[in-house]
């Protein structure tokens, strides 16, 4: 009799079990030097991986894959209700006579295998072994043993080992006051997962281990030589870096530089960016990356449309964390620190690698303050990281100075301001940016222009400005595109609109060149951090400093300036989303501190510098920008261990409940692909189902449905249930401006 482990294909606990063993091998031959763990962890660690899926042998749970392949069922007189889940079981199952560990080891075994997959029912050892009694008859049992080519199996469960598995508290209290044992622990439980999960997918959990991005970016770099930060990079890969560094320095290529030879994350707070970035970097003619991920909610979409050679394999590579570079967003790698349950892959992963962080200072102060901590524990653990941004709020600097500090590691930092390249000329107005309309459109006629909004109800109502005005012009004057980008385009809409941004604004224009072809782009802030795009004008609403220097990024961003009228105009009235998306204090202080530039060529090292200076400790103190980057810090010191699912520690993260809505025009695409998923039986097809429907969805927040008073109606549809409908009478959608509300009231600003 065979014994099933999966049924699509089918393969038996034994088949699935040598997956994991040989993904084993593969890690440790590929980094187990960086690892540095004693031959003792690496034992436990291919014991677990052995008898992690012993608990599969019970009778339910293989009628439940016999009735997936249409196989007859086995004779059972439980009911399918009162399964208990395989991992609890496999403690039960453990040949615990064999490896003569001692309680701290089977401590953490135990829990390894015992929670390698996250239930929200715990383990109870009385229930456990009366299922197993029924479940599992002796001969099956012998038969598991026979089939793993061990020769008998005991005869009886251990009662103290499962007592060890009921006592996670315990475990989680002894890990708080152990670095060493929490080191330890998550290695073994992180890696299972990675060894698991791989298998599952049939995939590697490594790939291009032998690949070399530092050589690599060398290579491509011979002939135009090193920049100074890009030296520097290289000269530190073996410390915990921090650079500031100017737009044009080479930051991409620093952190490959850095990388060396070593597994990377680089993270970006923009899809689009990223997108952009793996295109260039998997490019032969640019870097030519061989082992290159891309994760983020639609990198799988991104990957199809660019026509990604077997976009699947690459996609799902990316999701194992199995590639040698990967580009990514902070949700998918960092939120660690909040201890969920299931934190240790990602965790695991980072002992052994690099992590970049791109433009630190692009997220608020919550996130700002997950990440700090999250490269302290990156640090404890053993991996490197890299902070690499054009600005820096001092705030952050010296958080992250004072915890290395008390590991005694050192932290590596440098500024590369490029003053030579002045790029930006000021002109703050006491006006609102919708007053500036005619303005802009004449401009749009023969430049190339940013219109940056604070909100998205703001930007809609600019491009309704700028359409109004244009059609007032004389017949016969050539028409000037207007294009509108905001965060409430459904997927398959914005993904056009961000390759239409990128392909209408690419950098590097000649001054002395005419724009081939000019115009109009009003946008939110998802253009603001390392979109490379390159306009000729920037009219933007006041915010805060380090924003206002990312959206002058935008704007000759790698072209001197050297005109006398300004480029970049901030208007300080009527602006939108202070107090709710801006603080509204350190907008103010920001307008104040670039007052007595007005009019001047703005350098780099300015930038810095007061950017520093408005994000001090001392100049904070008092504000909420302060409060809540401090409470957040609490939180994640004192966090508690598996007390909340991966979902929850981002919905406190963010505070936000994020709905993604299926717009009216789409009601009748849904429901045809909903009823595809329904009928679909295929794990990958249903996933592609999945995507299609994705496309069509656009991610409003809760809060902004609940003040418009918008009801929505979740999909009937099992496992399609986080989709929702919204009623006609409700809102508006197309794609030219988006999601739009027509419930009457004061702007709401989200």
């Amino acid at each position: 009799m065979v014994l099933y482990a999966k049924s699509q294909p089918a393969e038996s606990i034994r088949e699935h079990t040598e997956r994991l063993l040989q993904g084993l091998r593969l890690i440790r031959d590929s980094y187990g030097k960086k690892i540095g763990e004693d031959e003792e962890f690496w034992r436990m660690l291919e014991f677990a991986a052995f008898v992690h899926d012993f608990g599969k042998a019970n009778l339910l749970f293989q009628n439940k894959i016999r009735r997936r392949m249409g196989e007859p069922p086995l004779p059972c007189s439980l009911a399918p209700t009162e399964e208990i889940p395989h991992n609890y079981l496999s403690v039960a199952l453990f040949p615990h006579n064999r490896l003569g560990l001692d309680q701290e080891q089977w401590r953490l075994l135990v829990h390894a295998v015992g929670y390698h997959h996250e239930r929200e029912n715990k383990p109870e050892s009385k229930a456990i072994k009366q299922f197993l009694e029924q479940a599992i008859p002796p001969d099956m049992l012998q038969e598991l043993y026979e089939h793993m080519g061990w020769e008998h199996a005991p005869e009886k469960p251990s009662q103290r080992l499962l007592r060890i598995l009921e006592d996670r508290e315990g475990l989680a209290s002894l890990l708080f006051h152990d670095s060493r044992l929490f080191r330890r622990y998550v290695l073994l439980k992180g890696l299972l997962h990675r060894l698991d999960h791989a298998a599952s997918a049939h995939l590697d959990p490594e790939t291009g281990a032998d690949e070399h991005p530092g050589q690599k970016a060398r290579t491509f770099l011979a002939k135009y030589g090193l920049r100074p930060a890009q030296q520097f990079a290289m000269e530190h890969a073996a410390d915990h870096v921090v650079m500031v560094a100017s737009t044009g320095t080479g930051k991409t290529e620093a952190a490959l530089l850095w990388a060396e030879d070593d597994k990377l994350f680089l993270t970006l707070p923009l899809r689009v960016s990223l997108n952009a970035m793996f295109a260039r970097l998997k490019d032969k003619q640019n870097i030519g990356l061989d082992s290159l991920g891309l994760l983020h909610s639609g990198s799988y979409d991104f990957l199809c449309a660019l026509d990604e050679l077997d976009a699947e394999v690459s996609y799902q590579t990316s999701r194992q964390l199995a590639q040698k570079v990967t580009l990514t967003t902070i949700d998918q790698i960092l939120k660690f620190p909040f201890l969920y349950r299931g934190f240790e892959k990602e965790l695991a992963t980072l002992s052994y690698a690099k992590v970049v962080i791109d433009e630190i200072q692009a997220y608020d102060p919550q996130i700002a303050a997950m990440l700090i901590k999250a490269l302290e524990m990156i640090a404890q653990i053993g991996g490197k990281f890299m902070v690499m941004t054009a600005t820096l709020p001092d705030l952050y600097l010296q958080e992250l100075k004072y915890r290395l500090a008390n590991q005694d590691q050192e932290l590596v930092v440098a500024e590369f301001p490029n003053d030579e390249l002045l790029r930006h000329r000021v002109a703050l107005r006491e006006t609102s940016v919708l007053d500036a309309a005619r303005e802009i459109a004449e401009h749009g006629r023969n430049r190339k222009v940013l219109v940056i909004c604070n909100t998205v109800d703001r930007a809609i109502e600019m491009y309704e400005a700028l359409k109004a005005q244009l059609a007032e012009s004389p017949e016969g004057e050539a028409a000037v595109p207007v294009h509108l980008l905001h965060a409430r385009f459904i997927q398959k809409d914005r993904m056009a609109l961000e390759q239409q941004i990128t392909a209408f604004a690419r950098s590097h224009w000649h001054e002395t060149e005419s724009p081939a072809v000019p115009g109009i782009w009003v946008t939110t802030q998802v253009v603001e951090a390392s979109v490379d795009v390159d306009f000729d004008m920037l009219y933007t609403e006041a915010c805060t400093l380090d924003s206002l220097f990312q959206r002058m990024g935008r704007c000759y961003r790698v072209r001197p300036y050297t005109f006398a009228e300004a480029n970049i105009h901030i208007f300080t009235s009527d602006v939108s989303g202070l107090g709710r998306i801006y603080d509204r204090k350190l907008t103010e202080d920001s307008v104040n501190f670039l007052q007595p530039h007005q009019g001047e060529l703005l350098t780099e090292s300015l930038k810095m510098q007061l950017v520093r200076r408005l994000y001090s400790r001392d100049h904070l103190k008092g504000t909420q920008f302060l409060e809540t980057f401090e409470k957040a810090l609490k939180l994640f010191d004192s966090a508690r261990m598996f007390h909340y699912s991966s979902k929850e520690s981002q919905q406190m993260l963010r505070k936000v409940t994020s709905i993604e809505v299926i717009p009216p025009p789409y009601w009748n695409q849904a429901v045809q692909f909903a009823e595809q998923f329904a009928k679909e039986q295929d794990r990958e097809k249903r996933r592609a189902i999945r995507q299609q429907l994705g496309l069509l969805a656009v991610s409003l927040r809760k809060e902004s449905l609940d003040y418009h008073k918008v009801p929505y109606t979740p999909m009937q549809v099992p496992g399609l249930e986080y989709l929702h409908y919204v009623d006609e009478a409700d809102v508006e959608y197309d794609s030219d401006k988006g999601l739009r509300y027509k419930k009457e009231g004061r702007t709401a600003f989200y």
